[in-house]
Parts: structure tokens; C-alpha cells; sequence
């Protein structure tokens, strides 16, 4: 843009597009957030709470491609594709498989790794001001049902550089007593340290919050039909009436795709569902546990557990499928026999915006400078909130770092709507 906005529309009220409104708003634009549900539908409240810096990583790891297809017509596989033909889901998939190189894998990592690197700080901030996810901050631990499992995935995580524990693989008795809740389908595992677990709900209702008392206006029900522009402004209609501003910040998962198409833009995302439920447990477990070859994740929140996990590829962004629940509770149940799996609650689906390279999209869309692209983050939208929100307000003001801001730059993955 050739001079900085005053006023800002963003597009989506998941946490991405409410931190981006945080940011906006301390740098001193008037902020409108328009979502089309309710604030923080979408993939943004089911989720497994993870704020895991050390860990990040691209979905498009070298032999993704082929787990894909071997799961193909195994509807309980944690990754499973709808194998219902779908030309624009073909076309991500087959640039999802030209992006799962180590070249391309590692170069990613080391972008998003650079994207999270003040992460902490950047809660503890948000934390200073209120908006307080009840954070859990000892660590992840990974339980795997053999040593070979556990060591490769302990070998992963040191090439990404984690904390991993100096004791190393725990087993048996000293597993045992880090974590009692875990079942004997847990022999080795080993703990991260330093990562955080919250409450994802939580988080975005005092973020939302928090927005209020700053003097955004926060639109609920507010679905977007088309975006204009015009010299100096940009107009947004919904289905809740006409808005404009400077500047748009489109930031809405993964329907980013339909606002998008109004503008004659094409942008390369597919949802990624994932699901999750809570159960009572007795005992809680007493940190995060990722489950290592189950691709299930345990996320102690108040006096329940949320299992959450699978990567379900689908056309569909609103589809639920009861069965990816019921593989999901065939795949962790035997890691808990404390938790009461045929008593669970919330029941839930989200969409993740998944991009080929496995990176966000944060930038202005080509062709049009006064609006911005803040999504695809796939699996990592609540932890790179902050992050892609700080790095948005620094566009919109002529305050970012142009070297970051060139690694998720949103024209690599968008073109021509037809």
C-alpha cells in the first residue's frame, strides 16, 4: 500500500483472524472483525491446545504421499482421503506429494521455526493482558506401544532440535511414574520439555473478549459475499450488512478460498479435518501426551480429557463422519483405561486450512495491495496466531521483517479463479 491504513476489516473471528485484530488494534487501526458463524467456529475451539514452537513442522514429510495412498480406502486410518473425486483436492493432493522432499521439508521447517520463534513470549504478553488460556507449561510427553517406535521418534525430534529429556526413552517403571494414567499399550516414550498445552476455547473467548474492552467491533453471523475495491477503500458486503475500510485482512481458514474467488482469485488450500471429544478420566493424565503411532492426542482440560487427531482430506469443509470418531476412540482407548470412552461429550469437527508446502499464507494477494491473505496453517493456526497477527500488523504499517514476511509470501499458492 502507498500510505498506512487507519481502519481495518478482517475477515474471520477463528484466533488467527483475532490475533491479527489484536495486533492491528495495538498499532492503532480501527478494527472490525467480520465472522460468518460465531466467534472462534471453525478449526480454532476443538483442537488439541498445543503451543509447541520446538516441534513445528510441514505436514509434507518425505513419505507422506504414500502413507496417503495406502490409507486411501481405509476409512480408520489417521490419514485418511475421500477417495470421491475431487479436481481441486487431485491438484493439492499432487502438489502436497512434490512437496514431501527432505529439501523442501527442511526449508519449511526452518521457516516455520522462524515464524515461532518469540512464541512464548508473545502468550506470556497476551497472558499480561488478560487473555489467559489456563496454560499447562511441563511439557509434552510421547508414548509409543515399542522401544523401535519411540526411538525413531525420538531421533525425529532431535534432528528438529527439541528439548528432549536427557534421560532420553523412558520405559516401563520410569514411564509408568511419569505419567500413571497411561495403560499398558504405553512401553516407551519420551517427554519435551518446555511446551505448552491450553485451553483452545478458553483462549479465543478471552482474546474476543479482550478485543471488546479495546473498542473493535466484533460481528457475529456475518457470512461474505463479495469484497470491492476502490481507490483508497475496500468494501466488504455480508450477509450482515456492508462494511468498508483501508485494508482487508482476510483470515478466514479455510472459506479464505470463497472470499477470495470474489476477487477473481484462486488460492491452493484444502480442509484438513480434524476431530476430537472429551471423556472422563480417572486419573487425569497429568500433562499433553501425543501418541505416537496412534496420531491421537490427550489434552487434559478441567476434570475431562480431549482426544484429538486424524487428517481427513475432503471436499466437503462441513461434512462430519462418526466413524473417524469411532477410529479415533479405537486408536487411544487402549493407551487410557481409566477414561470412560463410552461416555464422551463435544463431539467435534474442524477444517483446517491445509496449504502443499505446509506454510501459511500471510501477505497481500497479488494484484490487490490493500487486501491480505492470513491463513493456511494447517495444523498450527492456534500457536502461530500471535505470530501471524505481529507479522500482519507489520505489513499493514511498513513494520515487518521483509525477510520473514518473504517466506509466506500468499502469491506462491494463489492464481487465476476460472
Amino acid at each position: 500500500m502507498t500510505r498506512s491504513p487507519s481502519s481495518v476489516l478482517v475477515v474471520g473471528g477463528g484466533v488467527v483472524g483475532l490475533a491479527c485484530a489484536h495486533y492491528l488494534g495495538e498499532a492503532g487501526l480501527k478494527v472490525t472483525v467480520l465472522e460468518r458463524d460465531r466467534i472462534g467456529s471453525g478449526a480454532s475451539r476443538g483442537n488439541a491446545g498445543e503451543v509447541c514452537p520446538d516441534l513445528v513442522e510441514p505436514l509434507g514429510a518425505p513419505g507422506v504421499a504414500a502413507k496417503a495412498l495406502t490409507g486411501l480406502f481405509r476409512p480408520a486410518s489417521p490419514l485418511w482421503i475421500n477417495p470421491v473425486p475431487s479436481l481441486p483436492l487431485l491438484r493439492f493432493l499432487a502438489r502436497l506429494g512434490l512437496n514431501s522432499t527432505a529439501r523442501r521439508y527442511g526449508a519449511g521447517a526452518t521457516s516455520l521455526a522462524a515464524l515461532a520463534e518469540d512464541t512464548f513470549a508473545l502468550f506470556e504478553e497476551l497472558e499480561a493482558l488478560g487473555v489467559d488460556g489456563k496454560a499447562e507449561k511441563d511439557g509434552f510427553l510421547f508414548a509409543y506401544p515399542s522401544d523401535q517406535d519411540a526411538a525413531h521418534g525420538l531421533a525425529g525430534f532431535r534432528r528438529l532440535g527439541a528439548p528432549v529429556e536427557a534421560e532420553g526413552l523412558l520405559r516401563g517403571a520410569a514411564l509408568a511414574e511419569l505419567e500413571p494414567a497411561l495403560g499398558p499399550a504405553a512401553r516407551a516414550g519420551f517427554l519435551v520439555e518446555r511446551q505448552w498445552s491450553l485451553d483452545p476455547g478458553q483462549f479465543v473467548d478471552a482474546l474476543a473478549d479482550r478485543l471488546r474492552r479495546d473498542g473493535a467491533e466484533l460481528v457475529e453471523g456475518g457470512r461474505v459475499t463479495t469484497v470491492r475495491e476502490s481507490p483508497g477503500r475496500v468494501e466488504v458486503r455480508t450477509t450482515a450488512g456492508t462494511y468498508s475500510a483501508d485494508a482487508v485482512v482476510i483470515a478466514a481458514g479455510v472459506w479464505s478460498r470463497e472470499v477470495c474467488r470474489s476477487l477473481g482469485v484462486r488460492i491452493d488450500l484444502a480442509p484438513g479435518k480434524g476431530y476430537s471429544f472429551s471423556v472422563p478420566a480417572e486419573p487425569l493424565p497429568r500433562r499433553l501426551v501425543h501418541l505416537g503411532t496412534a496420531k491421537a492426542v490427550l489434552t487434559p482440560l478441567g476434570k475431562a480429557v480431549r482426544v484429538a487427531g486424524t487428517m481427513e482430506f475432503d471436499r466437503d469443509p462441513d461434512h462430519f463422519r462418526q466413524r473417524r470418531v469411532d477410529a479415533l476412540v479405537a486408536a487411544a482407548r487402549p493407551y487410557l483405561p481409566g477414561a470412560g470412552w463410552d461416555r464422551r461429550e463435544q463431539e467435534w469437527m474442524g477444517p483446517r486450512p491445509m496449504t502443499p508446502d505446509g506454510l501459511p499464507l500471510i501477505g497481500p494477494v497479488p494484484g490487490h495491495p490493500a487486501v491480505l491473505l492470513a491463513t493456511g496453517h494447517n495444523m498450527l493456526g492456534l500457536m502461530l496466531a500471535p505470530a501471524t497477527g505481529r507479522l500482519v500488523a507489520g505489513l499493514l504499517t511498513g513494520r515487518a521483517d521483509p525477510e520473514l514476511a518473504a517466506r509466506f509470501a500468499a502469491g506462491r499458492a494463489t492464481g487465476r479463479a476460472r
